[in-house]
C-alpha cells in the first residue's frame, strides 16, 4: 500500500546541519506550518546544485519540503537564501546567544505541529542578535519572550513590602522574604528586577549596566534549568563567551 507524498513551500530557520555524505546534509528546521522538522538535503554541497553555502545554520530561507507521509525525515526539493544573520557569526559571544534561543524554538515548537508564533518570535529574536552591538541586551527579551512562549512567564512583581527580593525557580518567579528561600533562590537587586521587567514589556534597555544584565541572564539560567529539568547545552558556552561591553 503505497502512502501519500506532499510537499510544502515554506519559510524556515536552520537551526543545525551535519554532514550525511560527501554531498549532502541533515538538517534540523524550524517552519511556521510543521513546527521543528528534520531533513534530508541530498546534493546541495555540488557546485552545480546553486544550494552551496545557502544552508548554513541559523540562516532564513524559503524551502520546498516534503515526502511520504509515514517518513520520518523529509526531502529539501528546493531552498532560497532569504538573510543569512551574517551578524551571528562574529563574535563566540552571539553564537552561543544563538544556539540558548535555537534550544527554545524547538522546545516550543514540537515536530509536525503548526509554530507560528515560535517562528516569528525566533526569526525577529536571531535578526536583533545579528545586528545589536550588545547581544546580551537582545539575549534578555527574546529570552523572556521565549518563556512565555512555553507557559513559563516567570512572576515578577514580588508584592508590597520592605523585606528582600528573592528569585525562587520553584514558587515561580520574585518573592519578599526577610530570611532565603527554603528551595533554590537568589538576591535580585531592585535595579536588575526593574531591568528583567523592561526586558519582558520588549524593551532592550540598551543603556542598562552590564552587571545588570549578567545578573538578569543568571537568574533565567537557573529558572530555565529548573522548568525544564536540563540545563540548556548552549548555557555554558554563553558563559564562557567573551560578553559585548558598550
Amino acid at each position: 500500500m503505497s502512502t501519500r507524498t506532499s510537499r510544502v513551500r515554506c519559510p524556515a530557520l536552520v537551526l543545525r546541519r551535519w554532514p550525511y555524505s560527501e554531498s549532502s546534509l541533515t538538517l534540523r528546521l524550524l517552519t511556521p506550518e510543521l513546527g521543528t522538522v528534520p531533513v534530508l538535503a541530498k546534493g546541495v554541497n555540488k557546485l552545480k546544485s546553486g544550494s552551496l553555502g545557502v544552508l548554513d545554520t541559523w540562516a532564513l530561507v524559503e524551502v520546498e519540503i516534503g515526502g511520504p507521509d509515514d517518513r520520518e525525515m523529509l526531502d529539501l526539493y528546493r531552498v532560497t537564501l532569504l538573510d543569512r544573520m551574517a551578524g551571528i557569526s562574529t563574535s563566540r559571544e552571539r553564537l552561543a546567544a544563538a544556539a540558548v534561543l535555537g534550544e527554545l524554538g524547538e522546545e516550543a515548537a514540537p515536530p509536525g505541529m503548526p509554530a507560528p508564533r515560535v517562528f516569528l518570535w525566533l526569526q525577529e529574536a536571531l535578526q536583533r542578535l545579528a545586528e545589536d552591538p550588545a547581544p546580551r541586551h537582545s539575549l534578555l527579551v527574546a529570552l523572556l519572550g521565549g518563556l512565555d512562549l512555553l507557559g513559563l512567564t516567570p512572576r515578577l512583581d514580588p508584592g508590597p513590602g520592605d523585606e528582600p527580593v528573592w528569585f525562587a525557580p520553584a514558587t515561580g518567579g520574585a518573592l519578599r522574604s526577610a530570611t532565603r528561600p527554603a528551595d533554590h533562590a537568589r538576591r535580585i537587586a531592585p535595579a536588575a528586577l526593574e531591568r528583567m521587567k523592561e526586558a519582558q514589556a520588549g524593551q532592550k534597555g540598551q543603556d542598562a549596566p552590564c552587571e545588570e544584565v549578567d545578573a538578569c541572564l543568571t537568574i533565567l539560567g537557573d529558572f530555565l534549568h529548573y522548568h525544564l529539568e536540563r540545563p540548556l547545552r548552549a548555557w555554558r558556552a554563553l558563559l564562557e563567551a567573551p560578553a559585548t561591553h558598550l
